[in-house]
């Protein structure tokens, strides 16, 4: 049996302050004032048998000033289809089905970046993990999914200590109502609740909405809105200057961040059809340190064919608290308040699996 092959290109332009380009403290943090390819990746995914199929994704992409382009392993993953009562199975590496969007590969996002409060609670990959997952739809009238995963926990910003002797445990509900002529919505709640490095306790919980609307005999949605909010509760370890003792005390954090964004593309048919507009706002405390930011970013799309893809952006950040211990460089930069540029050309080379709605 063969099996499928695909190839998609994701490439970015940034363009934004020399003082936030000292400081690494842009949206692509070391590659500002740079084009560079975000992700090439190549695809191999199709049916072993009737009862299975599977995945291998490889990634290569350009990660500092450098230049120097690394390859690695996205993901890797069996999936069992036909499991006793109605039950499906996902094993290997894979990017987590928490939430909206961790699911999505760079160019299938629906804007240029990642979510800010994805980056503070999960790191710029966000959360991909080696372990297994399983999903059950409930025989109920309307859609109802559950999901339950397993994993390492090697995620070093929300997780990290790496060991099924004390997992990452991740969990999902989602589900799905038609609304006639009004479009359709879908809500979700996710869980994720591990361990960091020092054995004290990390949860993210995450809920989750998205509408679209597409009009009768329409091939694209005239709207689209989708929103999710983050909640992160972790103990850490921290020296009271009180005391005086130097002992290291623990301490529990308990931060949030939400986003929400819309995207139209308001005509049927002609040129003028090929064109979106979308809005994101981003607003989110860091995860351990204290301090917030938050983010504006209109952006227009431009699509040729369903194969091919143009983005230009404007994103505004602004940060209450920086820089070095928020992971930027100090050295007399400023990423305080940030103006960027962002330009994305994105395309797809042989087969390409959907995703659902």
């Amino acid at each position: 049996m063969l099996f499928d092959m695909g190839v998609a290109g994701d490439f970015i332009g940034n363009l934004t302050q020399r003082n936030v380009q000292k400081n690494a403290g842009g949206t692509f943090s070391g590659l500002e004032n740079r084009f560079f390819p975000r992700e090439v990746e190549l695809s191999l995914f199709g049916q072993i048998d009737p009862y299975a199929r599977a995945a291998v994704v490889f990634e290569a992409g350009e990660e500092d000033r450098a230049g120097e382009i690394s390859v690695n392993l996205g993901e890797a993953y069996l999936e069992l289809m036909t499991l006793p009562f109605g039950t499906q199975m996902k094993m290997g590496q894979m990017r987590n089905r928490f939430g909206l969007t961790n699911v999505l590969h760079e160019h299938d996002l629906p804007y240029i970046d990642r979510p800010d409060v994805y980056k503070q609670f999960f790191g710029q990959e966000g959360l991909v993990e080696k372990g297994f997952e399983a999903t059950w739809v409930a025989p109920l009238p309307f859609f109802l999914e559950v999901l339950g995963g397993v994993f390492n926990g090697d995620n070093e910003e929300a997780f990290g200590l790496g060991s099924l002797r004390h997992p990452l445990v991740t969990g999902r509900v989602r589900t799905f109502f038609e609304l006639g002529d009004f479009g359709a919505v879908q809500l979700g709640a996710s869980i994720a609740s591990g361990q960091t490095p020092d054995r004290l306790n990390s949860q993210i919980i995450g809920l989750d909405a998205k509408y679209k609307y597409q009009p009768e005999g329409w091939t694209h949605p005239l709207f689209t809105m989708a929103g999710e909010y983050l909640y992160s509760i972790r103990q850490v370890l921290v020296t009271d200057p009180d005391a005086g003792t130097g002992i290291e005390q623990k301490r529990t954090r308990e931060r949030n961040g939400w986003y929400v964004y819309g995207e139209t593309q308001p005509f049927r048919f002609g040129p003028l059809s090929r064109w979106a507009l979308g809005f994101r706002y981003d607003r989110t405390q860091y995860p351990v340190n204290p301090g917030t930011e938050w983010a504006v970013q209109p952006y227009l799309s431009f699509m040729p064919s369903e194969f091919l893809r143009f983005r230009l952006g404007y994103k505004h950040t602004a940060r209450s608290e920086c820089c070095s211990y928020n992971g930027f460089q100090d050295n007399g930069g400023s990423a305080r308040k940030v103006d960027e540029i962002l330009f994305q050309a994105s395309f797809i080379l042989g087969a390409h699996p959907a995703h659902p709605f």
